[in-house]
Formats: C-alpha cells, structure tokens, sequence
C-alpha cells in the first residue's frame, strides 16, 4: 500500500467520524426542538413558578399555559403532576391526544373544585 492510499482512506475514515459525531449530537437536538411542546397544558388562574423538573422533563408555563416536551410517562400521569405543581388544569393534550373533561377532573382530583369554580 502506497502512502497515497494510506492517506485516501484515513480521510476517507475521518471524514465518516464527522459525518458521524455530527448526526449523533446534532440530530437529537434538532429533534428535541420541534418537539418541545409535546404536553400543553391550559391552568385555571395563571401562574409565576419558574420551570419545574416533572416526571423527568422541564415544564415551562406562562400566564395560564404550560409547556413540555415528550416524557416516558402516561399523559395522564403528566397531567396529574402539572395540576399537582401548578394549580387546577381546565384543559389538557398530549400530541394530538385531547383530554375529556372526565380525564381532565381526574388530574385535577383535589383541584378539581377550584376549576368548577371558575
């Protein structure tokens, strides 16, 4: 093997761990960004609380909106944890799931009194 050879194929080989390394950490981060508002949450009276670590991702909420990206728990465990963290919620999705108003009174459970109210 020739020294023109031995080169070709290190850049050859270098230029794969690149492509690679890029795909690797670059896609993932791509991906968590279109994908940052997986569980939106509508809350009964608005809130100040900073973002709060639930069930293992960042909720983040505004006024009376809360937003997260997807976790590997139940939407109805996420649902749960928000009220839980953030007052009463009045109205609640998981990607293109809607909660019912049924499934919504069982996040709130205790809170649930607080949204009949408004």
């Amino acid at each position: 093997m020739t020294l023109s050879q031995i080169s070709a194929r290190m850049g050859a080989l270098a230029a794969a761990a690149a492509l690679s390394a890029t795909l690797l950490f670059a896609a993932p981060q791509a991906h968590a960004a279109t994908n940052n508002s997986y569980y939106k949450a509508e809350l009964a009276q608005p809130t100040t609380a900073k973002p709060e670590l639930l069930r293992s991702v960042y909720v983040k909420c505004e006024g009376k909106s809360c937003r997260a990206p997807i976790a590997s728990t139940a939407p109805k465990n996420m649902c749960v944890s928000i009220s839980r963290e953030f007052g009463a919620v009045t109205a609640f999705t998981a990607g293109e799931r809607v909660f019912t108003a049924e499934e919504i009174a069982a996040c709130n459970g205790d809170n649930a009194k607080a949204v009949a109210k408004n």
